[in-house]
């Protein structure tokens, strides 16, 4: 009855644009009306980054809970952890509707959002009122006008910080104009350097460790992601979050958006993400962590993103199309999958064959 009942909510919620689905979405979670998905502990899924555990990899990707409106209900979905945002030091409204375009043939969106945002002071509100059940990340962004954007990264991350379990950069959205710049210019060494100060003075005061991420673009080429690799690697990053969307249209696309200006996500993004995954993972050599986002709409996408390389895996615009059925499917095929080993004895063992664009049938 409950799976019944999850794919008429989704039929109908498909019938509406997709910012009124997803809106409508968030109410029936912050009201405590989205069924309770329940899963079991598989001890051998349990993994761990840093000084964080996660009771299995499978967590939710910044972008659904911008303002942190359900990040004290989103663990009923059974998902491992949550990350909030993209947030900005200031409210901003973003760009203009229509934004977010479904591209149904393909299991896609494209969005062009740019980073629509009730601004800090709202979002510290709600993280000081609410308690987060499981492991919290926050996303944050500068604003579209802002005259200095590493000061509004190092603002954030001081307003913020207290109430995260790590904070993710991102400076890889494709929708804020010349945001993506910072990854490959003489900026990032700056950012990340600042952002690590404000980091050791936030673990100082409050006494627990705080994790910094950076979310990078699927589109750099080999030279830019290796040099962003080193940079994060000097800079104390303890992750790097592979991927956001991409500008890239592939062909074989369907869907009457499929032109649209914006960032891709979803099914299309799969390969690319997963293959830059590895390729960053076989530089660092061990000496950086990785988050595999991006195109995961199946159990053997998620599969794949951990054999290239990644310690956890966020999910979104597939919960878009699948509902909370795809984190039941993911959990359960990779506790399988790895019935007798722990989930960390898999993490690279295939990035060879992925970054070569083999994908290993297993």
């Amino acid at each position: 009855m409950k799976y019944l009942n999850n794919l008429l909510l989704r039929y109908f919620l498909h019938k509406l644009s997709p910012e009124l689905a997803h809106n409508i979405t968030l109410k029936l979670i912050s009201k405590g009306l989205f069924f309770n998905n329940s899963l079991s502990n598989y001890k051998n899924l349990n993994i761990k980054l840093g000084n964080i555990n996660f009771k299995h990899p499978v967590g939710l990707a910044a972008g659904f809970d911008k303002d942190g409106e359900v990040f004290h209900q989103i663990d009923k979905l059974g998902l491992s952890h949550t990350e909030i945002g993209t947030i900005t030091p200031k409210l901003q409204t973003g760009n203009s509707k229509p934004r977010v375009f479904r591209l149904s043939k393909d299991n896609a969106i494209i969005n062009r959002l740019g980073f629509p945002s009730k601004g800090s002071e709202y979002v510290k509100k709600r993280l000081e009122k609410y308690n987060n059940n499981i492991p919290l990340g926050i996303n944050i962004g500068c604003n579209k006008d802002t005259k200095n954007q590493i000061n509004d990264y190092a603002k954030l991350t001081e307003t913020l910080g207290e109430y995260a379990d790590w904070i993710t950069i991102n400076i890889s959205s494709p929708n804020t104009p010349g945001l993506r710049n910072m990854q490959t210019n003489e900026l990032l060494p700056k950012l990340l350097s600042k952002i690590d100060n404000k980091r050791k003075i936030l673990e100082n005061n409050k006494g627990k460790a705080l994790q910094i991420w950076l979310k990078i673009s699927p589109d750099l080429n080999d030279t830019e992601l290796k040099k962003i690799i080193d940079t994060s690697i000097e800079y104390n990053i303890d992750a790097i979050c592979i991927s956001n969307t991409t500008i890239n249209r592939p062909l074989k696309l369907k869907s009457i958006h499929k032109n649209e200006n914006g960032g891709l996500s979803g099914e299309p993004l799969a390969s690319q993400s997963t293959r830059i995954l590895a390729k960053a993972y076989i530089h660092a050599n061990n000496n950086i962590k990785f988050i595999g986002i991006g195109g995961i709409t199946n159990a053997n996408d998620a599969y794949m993103k951990l054999l290239a390389g990644a310690t956890v895996l966020q999910i979104y615009t597939g919960l878009a199309f699948q509902g909370p059925e795809l984190i039941n499917d993911i959990v359960k095929e990779l506790n399988i999958k790895n019935k007798t080993n722990n989930i960390t004895s898999i993490i690279g063992s295939k990035a060879n064959e992925i970054a070569k664009g083999l994908y290993p049938n297993e």
